[in-house]
């Protein structure tokens, strides 16, 4: 009996793992249609503050973002730590584990999720985090919006590389961030 309410347990938690989830495109914005995009996505600055602890998406501190279109679908690539347990709660021992999610661009609604491993950019302890990186990337409605946040090492330093994207001149920027 105990080991139908693991399966069943297991199998219901694991309902979003069943989507499959795309490789990224090589650089953001190629995958874009010409229309740029729509107000209706959501702007990061405004909710990844919270978004760890309200979503099932994140499974730790985000290291990574960025806004794709996915079968006709605009969402959110978002990764995190994510050690992980297994079916009794236990904790796993994988410390470079992560978790790479697509959400839903304008409800945040969880669409896929898998595990990744994590460079060691994002496995490094920073005192900026995502929220605070998309604090400093000069989002601002209604331009320009914040489309990437990638955690990579310049001179042994995670730093962060923030990219916007000018809706009305469809020009990417790039600044970078030290996370320390």
């Amino acid at each position: 009996m105990l080991l139908c309410v693991v399966i069943v347990v297991g199998a219901l938690s694991f309902s979003a793992c069943g989507a499959s989830v795309p490789s990224p495109p090589a650089t953001v914005g190629d995958d874009y249609p010409d229309g740029g995009i729509p107000v209706n996505v959501t702007w990061p600055s405004d909710w990844l503050e919270g978004f760890v602890g309200e979503s099932e998406a994140a499974g730790g501190p985000i290291v990574g973002l960025r806004l794709e279109y996915v079968d006709d679908r605009w969402v959110w690539r978002i990764r995190s730590l994510d050690p992980g347990r297994d079916v009794l709660g236990e904790s796993i021992t994988e410390p470079d584990r992560g978790r790479e999610a697509l959400v839903d661009a304008s409800t945040r609604v969880l669409v896929a999720t898998h595990h990744v491993t994590l460079t060691d950019a994002e496995l490094a302890a920073v005192e900026v985090s995502a929220y605070d990186a998309a604090q400093l990337s000069g989002e601002i409605y209604p331009n320009p919006r914040l489309v990437e946040l990638e955690l990579q090492m310049v001179d042994g330093e995670p730093t962060w590389r923030i990219t916007t994207y000018d809706t009305e001149t469809h020009v990417q920027s790039v600044i970078s961030v030290s996370a320390l």
